[in-house]
């Protein structure tokens, strides 16, 4: 993620998708990449046809790469990157209201399965705001699947000099993840005294040993009980963006936690595709 040297930011010329411009602009700085603005349509348009096309104003343009490209929008950014080696791709999705189980918009979806790079979800509602990454959040159930997302994690702290709060969310009652090789949570979650403070050692520990956590980088456990994505998306409240691991389904029934996070949260995610083979 941190050779690369492009961040690829498509806009499809709605005024919402600029909203993605400062949290690139952010990570361009962190990375040290350069940060290409991407739009896809068949119109033949003029650099200023382009510009206005992608809803940007004077003070946007300086220090970016402006680009325009024909065909399908999806498939086009998916080149994009390629031919760029894109460090990421962020973006700030169509949000789906009507389907419970799916919050991207087709675009979003179709870039999110098929991106060889990590992508970053800029929700619609934050706006134009600056962006600086101050604070980590990294939902952890126990998975190895989650557990991969700690070593890109820790990197990213460590560059930004950032805090990284891990967050694992207990919920009584729950049916335990079934992925091999989870680390479950205590059997008496309301009764810290009991189990806590042995568990929360030897759950960091198994994390930084199984996701290959940066040497330097200090992270605390944060724990909390309910329902997952709501704990996620309080907690995202005091974070500048969420580190997700995402085994690439987004059909009916899968990624539910994340499909919440997604609809709901007003803080960047970076989503990072986690292989299948993970567990072994």
């Amino acid at each position: 993620m941190t050779s690369a040297k492009t961040v690829l930011v498509p806009l499809d010329g709605s005024v919402h998708a600029t909203a993605a411009i400062p949290v690139a602009r952010g990570f361009g700085e962190l990375l040290h990449a350069t940060v290409a603005l991407l739009h896809v349509s068949d119109d033949a348009l003029t650099p200023d046809a382009l510009v206005q096309r992608m809803k940007l104003s004077g003070e946007d343009v300086p220090g970016l790469i402006v680009e325009h490209r024909p065909g399908a929008a999806a498939a086009a950014i998916i080149k994009e990157a390629g031919e760029r080696h894109a460090a990421m791709i962020v973006m700030c999705p169509q949000i789906r209201t009507d389907l419970r189980w799916r919050a991207l918009g087709s675009v979003a979806a179709a870039v999110l399965r098929a991106a060889s790079c990590p992508v970053v979800l800029v929700p619609p509602a934050r706006g134009r705001k600056q962006w600086k990454l101050h604070r980590l959040l990294v939902p952890h159930d126990g998975t190895p699947t989650s557990a991969a997302t700690i070593g890109p994690a820790t990197d990213l702290a460590l560059k930004a000099a950032a805090e990284l709060v891990v967050l694992h969310v207990a919920t009584p009652g729950a049916e335990a993840p079934t992925e091999p090789g989870t680390f479950v949570s205590p059997r008496y979650v309301d009764q810290p005294q009991h189990e806590w403070p042995a568990w929360a050692q030897e759950f960091l520990a198994r994390l930084c040993a199984i996701g290959g956590a940066r040497n330097g980088a200090e992270m605390r456990l944060a724990v909390s009980q309910g329902e997952a994505g709501a704990a996620i998306i309080d907690f995202a409240r005091q974070s500048d963006l969420i580190v997700l691991g995402w085994r690439g389904a987004l059909e009916p029934g899968r990624a539910r936690t994340m499909q919440r996070v997604i609809r709901d949260t007003t803080c960047p995610m970076i989503v990072l595709r986690v292989n299948h083979d993970v567990d072994r």
